[in-house]
């Protein structure tokens, strides 16, 4: 039996005021007043991502077991897992259990090749003849007519979307802007405006990735990025990483689903968004260029990634494009063409053929590598000779995944960590600048290694007996129902309201270790494979948002990277961003793509006889 129940939603920045039809999960109380939490797990209870306050009101687990909720004192609950039972509630949601919270994303980029201004979508203005009864010509037939006389060869087409927006313009004035873009040979017709308006021309390069997704806005007469937005890939309200998006598609309803999400909540949402900071039109958008992983570009074009899920790892495929803006349902002109960058493989996808691009690593003579750190870390390792590269599964632990206190790299996370001393006050900096909420992964890996050097931790990442013995900070907790020993970072009172205390437990650095243990693992194997050692590379590029905020120094503390001369690491930034830009700017650029993405030879880690022995050794601290 279903109950009226109202109540209060609190955020960081308003309250809401909202009526539920009561049992319900408070994760569907939320949506319902259009609040969408970030529920990565997909409501399994397993990533924390859905923290809410409960402050008053009638509530119970998923087993009917009630939980207190004493007025004016929060009780932290998960949204995915709690039920509002009946009568007044309150609830409050703090900045990072929302999906739209700010996440710090790596929009920018340092390192571009060199590029010539010449996009593949240009505009002509052109002065039409008049109909006459000598010349009864259609206006397309004049437009195509004039085009040739400026060179344009071969076949001009249209569509029909095209012929149907010309019937207006057919009989009014005769001078036109055409938009022309081409392909294979043939040139496309994809707008027809009325007077000169040339002056305005532009493209979106879009990175899709697991987690988020950056939409720039591209002047293409300029040459230059004129602004950019980014938010949360909104798949995540469903499922966090790429293995359960696969499964999560195997049906076609739900298939439909994410490509809505990543499409038109996510993308379209970013568009919008720039065309009116802007004050133009999405027509005005004539061309997208996108690099995501494997997984996200099927997803994206609506293309089931099932054949990714097992054996032998075959997508639909690797060279996807150019699609018409239109049949993806994108908000721009919608004749327009999106150029996908291609694949080498399901798990080493376009934004690595980007970051390969972007790098140079098919034109270069130097031993070079290149990392892409995330919830799959992507590694290339070679020259214009050879090249060889892998996909480290270390999962999401570096995103503040599964840990007690971890979180994204929002507003609120720890994200840098200093440690003096074994029993010295821990220092650390908070993403924008308030009360931590929890640590994010460039602090975790801060943590690991500062604790590591001050003697806290020893080099199985367990509490060393001296530091159980004399450190302050070491307390027994509760993590997934047993206690362990653990790091208090910051008390209850250094902490946001209802937060509590922030702490990095024994199982954390466990989990933290392993998964550093598989990204080294797999570059040593990487390297074997090459036939060289790490004194021997000359550049070692980092490429991705969560690179570009790392402390190189405790990076190579930890194990995470190589101990070689830190003048060889160079951080490229947004990599997957860089290469969509410039393909923007440069119809050159897509010619060379399929030749990159072909020249890596992939090899799969759990077929290497040497890969679990060096992952046991790389999960020590060095």
């Amino acid at each position: 039996m279903t109950t009226k129940a109202q109540g209060i939603i609190e955020l960081p920045d308003r309250r809401i005021e909202c009526e539920a039809d009561a049992p319900c999960l408070l994760t569907e109380l939320v949506a319902e007043a259009g609040v969408i939490l970030n529920v990565a797990c997909g409501g399994a209870g397993t990533c924390g991502g859905c923290a809410v306050d409960i402050l008053a009101g009638q509530f119970s687990d998923l087993a009917g077991n009630a939980i207190p909720a004493d007025a004016g004192k929060a009780k932290r609950v998960l949204a995915c897992q709690t039920r509002l039972l009946s009568g007044e509630f309150h609830i409050r949601i703090p900045h990072h259990s929302l999906v739209s919270a700010g996440e710090k994303v790596v929009m920018d980029f340092k390192h571009t090749p060199p590029r010539t201004l010449r996009p593949p979508v240009r505009k002509e203005y052109l002065r039409l003849p008049k109909p006459t009864l000598q010349d009864p010509r259609g206006c397309l037939e004049r437009i195509t007519g004039e085009l040739r006389q400026r060179g344009y060869k071969g076949r001009i087409l249209s569509s029909v979307r095209l012929v149907r927006a010309a019937e207006g313009v057919a009989q009014a004035e005769y001078e036109r802007t055409v938009t022309i873009t081409g392909e294979g040979g043939e040139w496309y017709l994809i707008r027809i405006e009325p007077g000169d308006t040339t002056s305005k021309l532009y493209a979106a390069a879009v990175d899709i990735g697991t987690t988020t997704v950056v939409v720039a806005l591209v002047d293409l007469l300029a040459g230059e990025i004129i602004d950019a937005a980014s938010s949360y890939n909104q798949q995540i309200i469903r499922c966090d990483d790429v293995a359960s998006r696969i499964s999560y598609a195997n049906d076609p309803q739900k298939l439909e689903e994410l490509r809505s999400l990543v499409v038109e909540s996510t993308v379209n949402r970013l568009l919008g968004l720039l065309v009116g900071r802007h004050g133009i039109e999405q027509e005005d958008i004539a061309h997208m260029t996108v690099a995501g992983n494997t997984i996200m570009t099927h997803l994206f074009c609506g293309v089931s990634p099932a054949g990714m899920g097992g054996v032998p790892f075959a997508p639909v495929t690797n060279f996807p494009g150019p699609y018409r803006a239109e049949s993806l349902g994108l908000a721009m002109n919608g004749d327009g063409l999106v150029d996908l960058f291609p694949s080498s493989s399901g798990y080493i996808g376009g934004d690595i053929t980007s970051d390969m691009y972007v790098c140079g690593l098919t034109e270069t003579d130097e031993l070079t590598v290149m990392i892409d750190i995330g919830t799959n870390a992507e590694i290339v390792v070679g020259n214009r000779d050879r090249l060889i590269t892998c996909a480290a599964p270390a999962g999401p632990a570096f995103e503040g995944s599964g840990l007690m206190s971890g979180i994204r790299a929002s507003d609120g996370a720890i994200e840098t960590f200093t440690l003096e001393g074994l029993d010295s006050k821990p220092e650390y900096t908070v993403i924008g600048g308030g009360k931590p909420e929890g640590v994010c992964g460039s602090g975790l890996i801060d943590f690991v290694a500062q604790a590591y050097r001050a003697g806290v931790i020893s080099q199985t990442g367990r509490f060393t007996d001296e530091t159980k013995a004399n450190c302050r900070q070491i307390r027994k907790v509760l993590q997934d129902g047993a206690k362990v020993l653990a790091y208090e970072i910051a008390s209850p009172k250094q902490t946001s309201d209802g937060v509590g205390p922030i702490f990095v437990t024994e199982r954390d650095i466990a989990t933290l270790l392993q998964a550093k243990g598989v990204i080294f693992a797999a570059l040593q194997i990487a390297m074997k494979h090459f036939g060289a050692g790490f004194d021997e590379i000359k550049q070692f590029y980092l490429a991705g948002g969560f690179a570009r905020h790392i402390d190189l120094n405790n990076c190579v503390t930890m194990g995470l990277l190589p101990d070689i001369d830190r003048e060889k690491y160079e951080f490229i930034g947004n990599g997957s961003l860089a290469g969509a830009f410039v393909m923007t700017l440069d119809e050159e650029v897509r010619t060379k793509l399929p030749h990159i993405a072909a020249a890596p030879r992939v090899i799969e880690l759990n077929l290497d006889e040497d890969f679990q022995n060096a992952y046991i050794m790389a999960m020590m601290l060095p």
